[in-house]
């Protein structure tokens, strides 16, 4: 037991090092959007939608276009994303809002 000893904290030390993650990637449509009836706010790690907030799963972008996983899965188009506007559209049901960055 006393040979393990050495052997375990080196182990636990090995998995501290490796357990620090890199940050995430600063998208173009990180901020606060102001999309008429609901506000969304977006940051690296999550999506609001003015009642709940989701764990962004993963993003994908295709030039000004970003394809969002969120929550259980949702998905979401941010279509045209600029320093001032983005549409927003549903996976789910496509309805579309037309937003303009407030923060």
């Amino acid at each position: 037991m006393i040979r393990t000893l050495p052997c375990l904290f080196a182990a636990l030390a090995l998995a501290a090092c490796g357990a620090e993650e890199s940050p995430s990637p600063s998208y173009a449509f990180i901020g606060t959007w102001d999309c008429g009836a609901t506000t969304l706010a977006f940051t690296n790690s999550t999506f609001a939608d003015g009642q709940n907030s989701y764990p962004i799963r993963a993003v994908s972008q295709d030039g000004r276009n970003y394809t969002v996983r969120y929550g259980n899965f949702d998905i979401m188009v941010l279509a045209e994303v600029t320093q001032t506007g983005l549409t927003r559209v549903s996976g789910t049901s496509g309805s579309q809002l037309n937003c303009r960055r407030v923060g």
